[in-house]
C-alpha cells in the first residue's frame, strides 16, 4: 500500500495505463516476481489475513479500523515493512501541491505513538547508512515516547533512521524515509540504485524469514 506511483509509475496517467504502457516501480516488480502480491486498497482483517508480510510506502492516511487491523496482524504473528517520511521530496510525477500526488508528510502516527515512538522532523542533509550504504534523503528520525508503557518493544538503530519492534508474536521494521525509493536513486544512479535496492530486498528477506530467536 503507498500513495506513491509504484504500481504503474511515475508520471503514467489513466490513458497510457488502459494502452498497457505502465512502468511500475522496481520494488513493484520484484516483490511480484517473488511473492503472491496483492495490492490493496484497504487494510482489514480479510486482506492481513495469511499474508507473510505487509509493505506500507508512505500509504494514506489510513482510518482507525484499518490501524487497530494492522496493530492486530502483527501482535498475532505478522510482519509489517514501513517507510515513513515526515518531509517527502519525490514528487511522483506530480506538482508538490497536487491533491492528488503522493502524501507528503507521514500520518502514521498514530499507530507509533501506540507502538511508543515518534517520527521526528528530518536531518538536514541526506544520510548514507552504515554498513548498507543506502542513501536516505532528508530522513527522519524515530525517537523513544518518555514514559511510554507497552509491548511495541521498539529498538532504534542507524542514528533514528531505523526502527525494529516486537509486537506481540510479530515483528516491524520502520524506515523514516520513503525518498530512498525514487526511481532516481533506486533505479537510475550508479551509485545509489544498487545500495539502496539491496537495502530493501534485504529487509524484506529478514523480515519473511522464519524467526529462531
Amino acid at each position: 500500500m503507498s500513495s506513491l506511483p509504484l504500481v504503474h509509475g511515475d508520471g503514467v496517467d489513466l490513458t497510457a495505463m488502459i494502452a498497457g504502457k505502465s512502468n511500475p516501480h522496481p520494488l513493484h516488480e520484484d516483490l511480484k516476481a517473488a511473492h503472491d502480491l496483492v495490492v490493496a486498497d484497504a487494510l482489514d482483517g480479510d486482506v492481513l489475513d495469511g499474508a507473510d508480510l505487509a509493505v506500507l510506502v508512505q500509504p494514506r492516511a489510513l482510518p482507525p479500523q484499518d490501524l487497530v487491523a494492522l496493530d492486530d496482524y502483527v501482535r498475532g504473528g505478522g510482519r509489517l515493512l514501513l517507510f515513513a517520511d515526515p518531509v517527502l521530496e519525490w514528487a511522483g510525477g506530480r506538482g508538490l501541491g497536487d491533491p492528488q500526488g503522493p502524501l507528503r508528510s507521514s500520518l502514521m502516527s498514530p499507530l507509533l505513538r501506540h507502538w511508543g515512538i515518534e517520527l521526528l522532523d528530518p536531518e538536514l542533509g541526506s544520510v548514507r547508512l552504515k554498513p548498507s550504504g543506502a542513501l536516505l534523503v532528508h530522513p527522519g528520525r524515530f525517537a523513544p515516547l518518555s514514559g511510554k508503557i507497552g509491548d511495541g518493544n521498539c529498538e532504534i538503530e542507524n542514528q533514528g533512521h531505523v526502527a525494529r519492534c516486537r509486537r506481540g508474536r510479530g515483528r516491524a521494521v520502520l524506515v523514516a524515509d520513503a525518498d530512498l525509493m525514487d526511481p532516481a536513486l533506486i533505479n537510475e544512479s550508479a551509485e545509489s540504485a544498487p545500495a539502496n535496492r539491496r537495502f530493501v530486498a534485504t529487509l524484506i528477506a529478514d523480515l519473511i524469514s522464519k524467526d529462531t530467536s
